[in-house]
């Protein structure tokens, strides 16, 4: 088998349109998630990369992140397609290109990420921001130091401040698991950036709405009328479709109401807490 695809890989007839080459990495793939072994075709499928078709660009990443973390030569042998990748005129391409490197925990690939993750984060598609948001996550896991080093976490902050809803919430999700992960680096946000917060969640999905909801928890209101300006803007959260979204809700206003000083100010908002309980 590994024989016969790496003649399809290599094959040199005419194939203006690539569909050989697509055809073969179909197979490599369907191989791959059967369980055998395909990374003998390392260098036949690294030699795809510079391919200009997004399906087979898929498909390559996917052989990359399924081996190179194991053989770290097949890693080193991708860093040049990534750069060339992570410089692409297409942000999906773009994308994938920093997504897939910050899957790979190897110490050549990760040197080679921090400058084009850097980019990234400024991109000037949100589809690559709110990607390269994530990446900083993975890179996270694999070294916290250097990620602080490289003040990646200030530019996810600047991220709370974009004007695309999705950008908003990866930062805030990526933000928020670093902050629980390490046990120096603590979350604190302000109430300029709660209210940008708050005014995303109308534009983001479920999942989203609950990151953004998540992290007000680590919103200090500096007196009662901050605390209850935040409860009445996510009220409405109470009467959505997502079981998740309502909860999270829940929780938040439970926390900001410790910071109401005036008692008759919490009757109203219990009651509209019984419904969804």
């Amino acid at each position: 088998k590994v024989h016969d695809l790496r003649a399809e890989l290599t094959s040199e007839k005419k194939d203006p349109r690539h569909q050989r080459k697509k055809v073969a990495m179909k197979k490599v793939v369907a191989n791959m998630t059967m369980g055998n072994d395909m990374s003998p075709l390392f260098q036949e499928v690294i030699a795809c990369m510079g391919i200009p078709d997004l399906e087979v660009k898929k498909m390559v990443y996917l052989f990359l992140i399924n081996y190179a973390r194991a053989r770290a030569e097949i890693a080193n042998l991708a860093v040049n397609g990534f750069e060339d990748d992570v410089n692409d005129p297409n942000p999906l391409v773009r994308a994938m290109a920093i997504r897939t490197m910050g899957y790979i925990y190897v110490e050549r690939v990760i040197e080679s990420l921090i400058d084009p993750l850097r980019h990234c984060l400024r991109d000037r598609d949100p589809y690559v921001r709110k990607t390269a948001a994530m990446a900083v996550l993975k890179l996270s896991m694999f070294d916290r130091s250097l990620v602080e080093e490289e003040r990646f976490l200030d530019m996810l902050k600047d991220l709370l401040a974009d004007g695309n809803p999705s950008v908003v919430a990866n930062a805030v999700a990526a933000l928020t698991e670093i902050s629980e992960r390490s046990p120096h680096i603590k979350l604190k946000l302000n109430m300029k950036i709660a209210n940008k917060l708050i005014t995303a969640l109308n534009e983001c999905n479920e999942w989203g709405q609950i990151y953004i909801l998540e992290s007000l928890m680590y919103v200090v209101p500096q007196d009662s009328s901050d605390a209850e300006t935040i409860m009445e803007r996510i009220m409405p959260r109470l009467q959505h479709g997502n079981s998740g979204v309502v909860l999270v809700a829940i929780k938040v206003i439970a926390y900001m109401m410790n910071y109401v000083s005036q008692v008759d100010t919490l009757e109203p908002i219990l009651r509209k807490l019984s419904p969804p309980l």
